[in-house]
């Protein structure tokens, strides 16, 4: 008699819940929000996100009498942290690249485009105290030239009325893997990226992009 009763008052729950379309809505909105607040819940503590700025050395291999540039780099990032240990970093950085042309007898000019620029990076989080952490990454990056000059002519355009411009490619892809450390919420890394496709037509040189960064940063 008790299941039985128990089985019956479900029944006429159900049949009231349904029968009162208000009620209704009412229980179907919270369950979904229910359910929403536990996916975000879930979701949002395993994402921080970051900041972060720095220098770089950059040069184009294959390119003749190219040699290193100082240039910049800023932008944020955002860590997805499958556990402890592991997670994926992608970041959106605003990078100036390129290299310096040496021609001697005291001539030279800067090649200087600006990237705006994603690395991919899967991380390894190995901790050394309870603030202190050292971080390896290692994936690939995509880069989109959005403007630059070398010796006042434009690199990613060529107008072959006056024949001025370098014409380069906006399209960059590489390798990277950099090494880096945490201090609380404050970063410190060093990265080394390795593009893979041809900055510029130049034949059998087939200049690439290469860089070394510094840059330090601050975890939100």
């Amino acid at each position: 008699m008790g299941r039985i009763g128990v089985l019956s008052f479900f029944i006429q729950l159900n049949t009231f819940v349904l029968s009162n379309h208000k009620i209704y809505c009412i229980m179907k909105k919270l369950f979904v929000l229910v359910l929403v607040a536990m996916v975000s819940t879930v979701t949002f503590a395993q994402i921080s996100w970051n900041a972060k700025a720095g220098i770089n050395m950059s040069k184009l291999t294959g390119g003749e009498g190219a040699d290193m540039k100082v240039g910049y780099q800023l932008g944020v990032g955002m860590e997805y942290a499958f556990t402890d240990m592991w997670s994926v970093q992608p970041s959106l950085m605003i990078v100036g690249n390129g290299a310096k042309f040496d021609y001697g007898g005291g001539e030279s000019e800067k090649f200087k485009p600006t990237y705006l620029q994603i690395p991919i990076m899967a991380a390894g989080r190995f901790p050394v105290t309870e603030s202190i952490n050292i971080v390896g990454k290692v994936g690939p990056y995509l880069g989109f030239g959005l403007g630059g000059k070398c010796d006042g002519e434009k690199i990613f355009k060529y107008d072959e009325d006056t024949g001025e411009g370098w014409d380069a490619k906006r399209f960059d892809f590489g390798l990277g893997f950099g090494v880096g450390a945490e201090f609380g919420k404050y970063l410190v890394g060093l990265d080394f990226l390795f593009g893979l496709t041809e900055v510029m037509d130049w034949g059998k040189d087939s200049p690439k992009n290469m860089s070394i960064a510094l840059s330090v940063g601050y975890k939100f």
